[in-house]
């Protein structure tokens, strides 16, 4: 077996500052582990594309990606369009960290470091927009999409609480929007708070929007929420959080390998909690089968 070489993209404005709080104390306990890695410091949005293949080019064998979400997407999307082979590792020091909930990853960042010396590996898929960007957890239309944003914004309130306080915010401000939705034999249009195009449960801090989502099941999920009066919003917005809010009649869900997506609104999108325009009026998202080995529980 080739010996292992670690690269750690490391994004220090991560989850508000806190990755850089805690870097000091990663790296020694790296050093301390006496592993063989160098690491590089991200200063542009997408920069960790670019890096996580220069990286693979060098020859490391396992790209650690240290920050939140967004990271842990530039670096993927860096591994798969590489045209090589390497690992994705995470020591999570975002806000949301909701890609380690899927994947039994630590969430203590030390943890997390021992984890990445474990044999632990597994394959994973990954979801596309088709002609542009991959997702590790997915594509977020609607009011989560401008909640990510409202996070972005907060400067004294971080983690789970920044996305609850963004999300009370928006129950009441949020206008919904038209939406078709088509894929293989079936056409569907709604107005929607939501559109959710998920590959894993989580998003915005730990809403299950999409619970019935597998990493690796080959498919994408369609999680639709339509719109509710102001009041009742505030209402459903602990089943959005917990997952039990797909019995609700104005809930759709469904499981495909592609979605198209077309609205006559100009829509907001984040992409793994990152706040991402999209290409087009039309536009069609699908499934990657295991496109992606990571460091992480079976």
């Amino acid at each position: 077996m080739n010996k292992r070489k670690y690269f750690l993209i490391v994004n220090l404005i991560a989850g508000r500052g806190r990755c850089k709080q805690l870097f000091p104390k990663i790296k020694e306990a790296i050093d301390r582990r006496k592993l063989d890695y160098d690491l590089h410091y991200t200063n542009e949005p997408l920069e960790a594309v670019d890096v996580a293949k220069l990286g693979i080019e060098a020859g490391f064998t396992h790209i650690i990606a240290m920050g939140g979400d967004g990271t842990v997407n530039e670096v993927a999307n860096g591994i798969v369009t590489s045209g090589q082979t390497a690992v994705l590792g995470v020591i999570p020091a975002g806000t949301g960290n909701d890609f380690i909930r899927m994947l039994g990853i630590p969430p203590d960042p030390i943890a997390a470091i021992d984890f990445l010396l474990s044999d632990n590996e597994r394959v994973i898929d990954l979801g596309q927009i088709v002609g542009d960007r991959y997702f590790v957890n997915g594509l977020g239309i609607g009011i989560d999409a401008q909640v990510a944003r409202d996070v972005l914004l907060k400067e004294h309130i971080h983690g789970t609480v920044a996305y609850l306080h963004a999300a009370i915010k928006e129950v009441f401000k949020f206008k919904a929007f038209p939406v078709t939705l088509s894929g293989d034999g079936w056409t569907e249009e709604y107005k929607l708070l939501s559109l959710g195009i998920a590959n894993g449960k989580y998003c915005g801090g730990g809403f299950k929007l999409a619970p019935r989502a597998d990493v690796a099941d080959g498919l994408i999920d369609v999680a639709t929420i339509g719109d509710f009066p102001k009041l009742e919003r505030l209402i459903r917005l602990p089943q959005a959080r917990n997952g039990t809010h797909l019995k609700l009649s104005r809930v759709h869900y469904r499981q495909e390998k592609s979605v198209t997506v077309t609205s006559s609104a100009r829509l907001v999108a984040h992409i793994d909690g990152e706040p991402y325009r999209l290409p087009d009026k039309e536009f069609t998202v699908r499934i990657v089968p295991q496109a992606l080995r990571v460091i992480a529980h079976g």
